[in-house]
């Protein structure tokens, strides 16, 4: 349901919903669905359209989750594909130096995503909808946030090792 970031507001202007008797998006406005003829009853029709809107945020929102995380992903990724090229650097600064580096950066990078996933469940949680898209956000949403949080809490652990090592040979 959701084709691109929305950065305030619902994505749609709440006069659209879906038909229940056909599953048509039709305008809130008309008296009858141009598709299969049903009633329109206005005041569940406003609500329909305004679920929808909600349904459509959610899921931009889980996308834009996604998206992020998975670009924090890529620049770790880049940074030790360029230390493991750069042998040089681990030289010159240490294994160790090194690798409590990459923990920082993990760190900084999936830090934010466990608070933004429970914020989206915080914020959408009473949503109540059988739309695939709003489903597969859940989904999203629910391995975003555990991923980003082990990632965090196995580089907090990584970290105090090296830091514990770096110490212990002092």
């Amino acid at each position: 349901m959701a084709d691109g970031l929305i950065v305030e507001g619902p994505s749609e202007d709440l006069n659209i919903f879906e038909c229940p008797n056909c599953k048509q998006t039709i305008d809130t406005s008309a008296d009858v669905c141009r598709f299969c003829g049903a009633k329109v009853d206005h005041e569940a029709a406003q609500k329909a359209a305004h679920l929808l809107a909600k349904v459509d945020q959610a899921c931009s929102d889980a996308s834009v989750l996604r998206n992020t995380a998975v670009v924090a992903f890529l620049l770790v990724l880049g940074v030790v594909i360029s230390l493991l090229r750069a042998a040089r650097l681990v030289l010159l600064f240490g294994f160790q130096n090194e690798l409590m580096g990459l923990c920082v950066l993990v760190l900084i990078l999936s830090a934010p995503f466990p608070v933004w996933s429970l914020r989206w469940w915080t914020k959408y949680t009473s949503l109540t909808s059988d739309d695939e898209d709003f489903q597969d956000a859940r989904t999203t949403v629910k391995s975003t946030g555990s991923t980003a949080l082990a990632f965090f809490v196995l580089s907090s652990a990584l970290f105090c090792l090296v830091l514990l090592l770096k110490f212990a040979h002092r």
